[in-house]
């Protein structure tokens, strides 16, 4: 895959992930950063895209609309659901690995959450694209 549809796939992912819940996260997503990886033994790009929002409203909701999408989209899934303290709350998580696609990860309480995508590591140099 060349590295502007590696790191467009990655954007598009992110993208829609942020757009489940509007109104949560803050208005403009930024860039994607690149990563060193390796690949075949090669150097290689990743590119990472990431927001982060404070208390969000329905933290439960956040982590479950992102694994039906994940989920419908032929991701394999690794969830995680762990009470922390009373300030705190639980906190919910979802990893999303397929063949293929970028991988994606979404953890939230009522103190904060976040979203990550990763493009798929592609032949190139990351320092072309910072």
């Amino acid at each position: 895959m060349p590295v502007k549809a590696a790191r467009s796939q990655a954007e598009s992912e992110f993208k829609t992930v942020v757009a489940l819940a509007p109104g949560t996260w803050p208005d403009g997503v930024p860039a994607p950063v690149p990563n060193d990886c390796t690949v075949e033994g090669r150097k290689g790009v990743q590119f990472t895209c990431f927001v982060e929002a404070d208390a969000p409203d329905d933290p439960k909701r956040l982590a479950n609309d992102a694994k039906k999408h994940w989920t419908d989209q032929g991701y394999e899934l690794t969830e995680t659901e762990k009470h922390i303290d009373e300030a705190t709350g639980a906190i919910y998580a979802v990893v999303a690995k397929a063949d293929g696609k970028p991988s994606a990860s979404m953890s939230a309480s009522k103190i904060r959450a976040h979203v990550y995508v990763n493009s798929i590591c592609v032949p190139g140099d990351p320092d072309e694209y910072r």
